[in-house]
């Protein structure tokens, strides 16, 4: 059994995301082991703050905020409305009943949320860092509904931009007051437009400044006006015109080309996917770390699609590309993040494209043309009908609710941000306790007449402390993790907050020097530019302890594999220099004691051209749980403070 997104969202290859390179740095843990190296390490120039810096202290891990859990507890929202479409309030848990692969599960906790005025709704407090200073703990209501708008640039054509922004601002011309927002963009990579504010002018500005403009995007057939994906331009002329010279066109060069265009758009499509699942990746890691429900309100049209069998293929299951692990590491990072979608068809009532004449050459018409016509129509219902599907699917699995086949994009954002302000949080522990990675269905009952429930359909039981464990070679044997690093690394990307923590970046106290620290990668790419001279950077990053799974062996002793990146980029986006730490090790449990109490920290060294305007992000990843936390950081911010004078003892 598996959810319906599954089974509707497009299958996709694994890209492989290469790395310019690897250079050992320093990497240690704290005195938790008296300052010992816990692997050995190459040694790497390193300089160091002052004796009274914070860091030279044990880690205060109370001070940051986590909310793991490692019981296999089970939270479902669920919203629960009228005939009307009215939220229902006033139930209690006696009225629900809930099932797990059919078998009766107790509630053990039950809250109702409701909506609130915005007086009511209360922000985490931002920390007051010192300069050179920072943490992935985002700003967030901890109390009051979390959300966020999604553009889809990569999947809406330029056409439907415009109309779907104009409904955006007017929506947010008629906002309630209080309402808070936070805006991203999907391009080729997950942007943050805008972090959780209330303040509409500043929402507005987000969605007409230049990140926020139409863009076209250069995977689509037909950037302006969309479409099913793929040409057939080459076959179809084979097919309606004769040849010129009898035999010239064999049964195999048609089959050939058929297959070529099966191919190259199987490969688009599963570009698409890879993209967009890589995205909703990135959001659920940084949404994570926000307590409570979050409704993601998608504004797309090209959804994603299953690459069905082509029938003009020899092979109809030749261009076929699976992909169900990716589909399912998406569908449960997005329930342990509690995050439901909302997708808007951000065309509207739209005609087909396929019957836009506008562009085209009236010479080009022959007596062919009319079969072509239909045959192009009915690629594009089909094609509607899968990408509304797939809405629906991802609708279902996640608890939202998909908006197609209407012009009111201003109403469905309105509707949605209502809905989920009133929901029910039901949680259990499942009878079944073994971590099988299999599908587990849950089904919840009101004893109401005319009442219909929206909840996510079910979860994967994959140990949340070992999610590599249904990956063949797992987590300690794999040569990179592509996925989580490399979209948690991509410039100007919200931070994922799957492991909080904080990280101080000083200039070292050494002078400029005409080439970069040894211990560092540069891009080999002959367009990427770099300049000297170069002034070296300390990164001291301190992660929560308590958010690194380091699994327990048969023995008694922990396994610990964690990975430390950090990256700086320019002004275009282009990652110029590189350095990067690797950790595999065991731990008696005498020592993982200590580690919990003493706390760990990384020390990193990497090189900045001084001329310039560049950006340093960095980066931990558990390389056994797949958890994540990233940082990023203007050097500008940290450029005129003092240098560090030694290494801090951590």
């Amino acid at each position: 059994m598996c959810t319906r997104l599954e089974a509707t969202l497009l299958r996709s290859y694994h890209v492989v995301h290469l790395i310019a390179g690897t250079a050992l740095g320093a990497m240690f843990f704290s005195a938790s082991m008296g300052g010992q190296q816990m692997s050995p390490v190459p040694s790497a120039r390193s300089q160091a703050g002052p004796q009274n810096s914070s860091f030279n202290k044990p880690q205060d891990t109370t001070q940051i905020t986590t909310i793991r859990t490692f019981s296999n507890l089970v939270v479902i929202d669920v919203v629960v409305t009228d005939s009307q479409g009215n939220p229902v309030r006033g139930l209690t848990g006696s009225d629900f009943e809930l099932m797990e692969n059919n078998k009766s599960q107790a509630i053990r906790h039950f809250e109702e949320h409701t909506a609130m005025p915005a007086s009511s709704i209360q922000m985490a407090p931002t920390e007051k860092l010192p300069p050179g200073l920072f943490t992935n703990k985002s700003s967030a209501p901890v109390n009051g509904p979390v959300n966020v708008l999604l553009l889809d640039y990569l999947n809406t054509p330029l056409a439907s931009q415009p109309y779907a922004r104009k409904q955006l601002l007017e929506y947010l011309d008629k906002a309630p007051p209080g309402t808070r927002i936070a805006v991203f963009a999907l391009t080729n990579h997950l942007v943050m437009l805008q972090g959780f504010t209330s303040d509409m002018q500043v929402l507005k500005a987000a969605l007409t400044k230049k990140k926020g403009a139409a863009q076209g995007s250069d995977i689509m057939s037909d950037s302006v006006n969309g479409g099913p994906i793929g040409n057939t331009t080459l076959s179809d002329a084979i097919a309606n015109d004769n040849p010129a010279v009898p035999g010239m066109v064999t049964e195999q060069m048609i089959d050939d080309i058929n297959r070529f265009e099966a191919l190259d758009a199987s490969f688009q499509q599963d570009m698409i996917a890879r993209i967009t699942l890589d995205a909703f990746d990135t959001l659920a890691r940084y949404l994570v770390g926000i307590p409570g429900r979050k409704n993601v309100i998608w504004y797309s049209a090209g959804f994603p699609l299953n690459i069905e069998p082509n029938i003009n293929e020899a092979d109809p299951n030749d261009s076929v590309v699976r992909n169900d692990d990716e589909v399912r590491k998406t569908d449960n990072l997005l329930t342990r993040a509690q995050v439901a979608v909302y997708p808007v068809d951000a065309r509207g009532l739209f005609t087909d494209p396929s019957q836009n004449y506008s562009t085209g050459n009236m010479e080009s018409i022959t007596v062919d043309s009319g079969a072509a016509a239909a045959t192009a129509t009915m690629t594009n219902l089909m094609s509607t009908a899968q990408e509304h599907e797939t809405m629906e699917a991802m609708a279902e699995d996640t608890g939202g609710h998909a908006f197609y086949n209407g012009n009111g994009l201003a109403k469905a954002v309105q509707t949605a941000i209502e809905t989920g302000s009133n929901y029910y949080t039901l949680t259990y522990t499942p009878t079944n306790t073994e971590w099988d990675a299999r599908f587990r269905s849950v089904k919840i009952k009101v004893d109401q007449p005319s009442v219909k429930l929206s909840y996510r359909n079910g979860y994967y039981a994959i140990d949340p402390n070992d999610r590599n464990k249904f990956v063949a070679g797992g987590a300690a044997t794999a040569l990179i993790q592509p996925t989580t690093m490399a979209t948690a690394m991509i410039h100007g990307g919200p931070n994922p907050a799957e492991i909080l923590f904080k990280v101080r970046v000083r200039p070292a106290s050494a002078p400029a020097e005409d080439v970069p620290l040894k211990s560092n990668q540069t891009n080999p790419d002959p367009n990427v530019k770099l300049q000297g001279p170069y002034k070296a950077y300390g990164v001291d990053l301190v992660p929560d302890p308590r958010a690194v799974s380091c699994r327990q062996e048969p023995s008694g002793n922990r396994h610990c594999s964690l990975e430390v990146w950090t990256f700086i980029y320019n002004s275009e986006g282009q990652k110029l220099i590189t350095a990067s730490n690797r950790l595999h090790t065991y731990m008696t449990p005498a020592d993982y004691a200590q580690l919990l109490k003493g706390g760990m920290a990384f020390h990193q060294e990497i090189s900045v051209p001084v001329r310039g305007q560049y950006y340093l992000r960095t980066a931990i990843h558990d390389m056994i749980s797949d958890r994540v936390g990233a940082v990023e950081v203007p050097i500008a911010e940290v450029a005129h403070l003092d240098p560090l004078q030694t290494r801090p003892r951590l």
